[in-house]
């Protein structure tokens, strides 16, 4: 078949070359062709005997007063020979030729059957044999549709019902549940551009498309805003026009707090059974969003119950060492004799980092729970890392300018991560006279940190991946979406900078 809108099965195929076979007996003919319609009013080669296969396919002339155009009109056969009222153009060949409708099942002429005999004129005795012949495909063409309807439909609820055939009955993702929706409804409907849009009565945006115009963005279908928002009231697919075209319009929500809604631009027609397995699959689509949900608030879950697991672990065994261990060294400073400054002062030192390494549980079990942190408790811990990670001897400049409101945990543990590593490798490797420290909040909701040195500075090359503070400094700024930048030439000095995002902090 050369039509797309007639997709015949094998075993229909050797039905229309039968019937064709018996219209060509009876016809006495030598050729014959059927002709159909397209959706566009189009006529097509659609099947034949006695003609080159190449012309199948090939679109037919259907301007006014050719015989396919008369039968489509007069929807009656028209037989051209000698005793005709048509003037016979097939003068040269001698012989008569007869084209009789093709009607569908609601009596539409849908196509013609042309049969080019061997006689001079037509036998009009066979005519109503012939137009039993021709409603015979009429028959097996609505068959044919009716065929694939059935298969369209048992498609799409597969492609649906797919996302609960798992162990974890839904979809891997929302992406996932809106493709496997977009092809079960252009597979119902036959439609080539779908989208679905996130609905709100402020903003909606587009979460998937399919084949859809960029252009078409909300503000475009904005016309249809009040229209859609009644939908979710009746919670039934809907035709809406747009733009002089057939828009479909499925409405699904999520537990009543997100609206979702499919559009789709369809040329096909619709029966009640489409618009209720339409109604189906927008049901089963939103069990699946809803088990989305779930599934994502159970994980939420075990993720605290998880953390809240390990800052037990850590508060009852590290904690408690540490904090035992700041005792023992308590004590052990006051055995140690005045006389013995060096010793004190190593001591001091010791106390001093361990006092540091019970902050840092702190820090953690703070970041297991998710506790904010103040702007006040941040300036005081930047005071105190520069005090403990510096030597004496070292000038420091310091510049604070920290925003007004909480700072979420993790960007205060950010902050003193890089802060501790920038000090400590100026202690270590920089010989500097000065360091400079500026902490400021900038415009965008970010935090600006700058240490910067006098000290020897390095060639590029020379700190590389291998230095594994850095590359931790590195991870670190990855996960809350901060850079870190970090120059330096030999005698020159170093400056590392490091521009943080600010997160809103969780309330209650």
């Amino acid at each position: 078949m050369g039509i797309p809108e007639y997709v015949l099965s094998e075993e229909e195929q050797k039905v229309l070359d039968h019937i064709l076979d018996l219209a060509l007996e009876v016809a006495q003919a030598e050729s014959g062709s059927l002709i159909l319609r397209d959706r566009k009013g189009e006529l097509y080669l659609a099947a034949g005997r006695g003609i080159r296969r190449e012309y199948l396919g090939m679109r037919v002339g259907n301007e006014e007063g050719s015989i396919s155009a008369l039968v489509f009109e007069r929807r009656e056969p028209i037989v051209i020979d000698a005793g005709s009222p048509y003037p016979d153009r097939r003068q040269t060949r001698k012989h008569a030729s007869v084209s009789l409708p093709v009607f569908d099942s609601a009596r539409n002429v849908i196509g013609v059957l042309n049969l080019n005999a061997l006689l001079p004129s037509f036998p009009r005795e066979e005519l109503p044999r012939l137009s039993a012949l021709a409603e015979s495909i009429g028959l097996l063409l609505a068959e044919n549709l009716l065929r694939r309807q059935h298969e369209r439909r048992i498609f799409a609820l597969s492609e649906i019902v797919s996302l609960f055939a798992r162990r974890v009955p839904c979809a891997s993702s929302e992406n996932e549940a809106f493709a496997k929706l977009s092809d079960a409804v252009r597979v119902l409907t036959g439609a080539s551009q779908v989208a679905i849009f996130r609905f709100s009565p402020r903003r909606s945006w587009r979460v998937f498309t399919l084949g859809w115009p960029k252009e078409l963005t909300w503000r475009a279908l904005s016309p249809l805003q009040e229209r859609v928002a009644f939908l979710f009231e009746e919670r039934v697919p809907r035709f809406l026009e747009f733009q002089s075209r057939s828009l479909l319009a499925l409405p699904f929500a999520v537990q009543k707090a997100r609206h979702y809604v499919l559009f789709a631009f369809c040329d096909d027609t619709l029966d009640i059974l489409d618009f209720l397995l339409l109604s189906v699959v927008s049901a089963l689509a939103e069990s699946c969003l809803e088990n989305l949900r779930l599934l994502e608030e159970t994980k939420k879950l075990t993720r605290e119950a998880e953390r809240s697991r390990l800052a037990r672990e850590l508060h009852d065994g590290l904690a408690q060492v540490l904090a035992s261990e700041q005792i023992y060294l308590h004590f052990l400073s006051q055995e140690v004799g005045k006389d013995r400054q060096l010793a004190r002062e190593l001591l001091e030192k010791v106390r001093n980092l361990n006092t540091i390494a019970i902050e840092e549980s702190r820090f953690i079990l703070s970041e297991l729970k998710g506790r904010p942190v103040s702007p006040l408790e941040l300036g005081r811990k930047v005071e105190e890392v520069i005090e403990s990670f510096l030597p004496p001897g070292i000038a420091v400049e310091k510049s604070l300018a920290l925003p007004s409101g909480l700072l979420a945990f993790r960007v205060y543990r950010t902050v003193v991560a890089v802060l501790q590593e920038a000090l400590s490798n100026v202690a270590k490797h920089a010989r500097a006279k000065k360091v400079r420290v500026v902490l400021e909040a900038l415009q965008g909701a970010k935090l600006r940190l700058l240490v910067e040195d006098d000290g020897v500075g390095f060639a590029r090359g020379e700190v590389g991946e291998g230095h594994f503070g850095l590359m931790n400094l590195r991870l670190r700024l990855r996960t809350v979406r901060g850079r870190l930048r970090i120059s330096s030439s030999p005698g020159k000095g170093t400056k590392v900078e490091a521009l943080i995002p600010l997160e809103e902090v969780e309330q209650g």
